[in-house]
């Protein structure tokens, strides 16, 4: 019985000097006065992701520079949204590695999960989950991207290794916001 009283009494002093609240307290002043680690996005820093990140779809070339993609619709028949869309075509110009050629190839981002099963199931590595995460946009009409737009330059080399921050560049163009970086010029940021 005596035990009893000594825990009530204990648990009766926690509750009269607020025991947990102080210790909720230590914790936010903790972080009151630590250092931040904010990115100052998008006026002088912009994130480069890793490698292995999942962005917006890309469609490679050779060393040659000729489509990578013959048309199999592999990533088609993978995909678990439905959200690409490919046409095949026989190729006689040559701009293929192969005599059939993507006519269409085109994605719905929307509709998109990022899950990579395309990437998985094309057997020439022409489509690849790029780097690029900024999909915000005000027309619904850029959410859709043909191959044209898929073939283009990735901003980010595949030879660059990420998980760093690179100093940016904001401009308003007349088609929206852009954030430019500068590779030439990063740092790793201590998390």
């Amino acid at each position: 019985m005596s035990d009893k009283k000594g825990i009530d009494i204990l648990d009766l002093i926690k509750k009269v000097l607020f025991t947990d609240f102080v210790k909720g307290l230590k914790v936010t002043l903790g972080y009151n006065i630590s250092k931040s680690i904010t990115h100052r996005y998008p006026d002088d820093e912009k994130w480069i992701p890793y490698r292995r990140f999942r962005g917006v779809h890309t469609l490679n070339r050779d060393e040659n520079g000729r489509e990578l993609c013959v048309a199999c619709e592999l990533c088609v028949k993978a995909c678990p949204t439905s959200c690409i869309t490919v046409v095949p075509m026989e190729d006689d110009t040559g701009r293929g590695i192969a005599d059939r050629v993507a006519k269409v190839w085109r994605v719905n981002l929307v509709r998109c999960l990022f899950c990579g099963y395309c990437e998985d199931a094309c057997p020439t590595r022409a489509v690849r989950l790029g780097r690029e995460y900024e999909l915000a946009c005000s027309d619904f009409r850029c959410t859709v991207r043909n191959r044209e737009d898929l073939l283009m330059p990735q901003p980010v080399p595949e030879s660059i290794e990420g998980g760093i921050v690179a100093k940016a560049k904001f401009e308003r163009p007349l088609s929206g916001i852009k954030v430019t970086a500068d590779l030439k010029v990063t740092k790793k940021r201590a998390w």
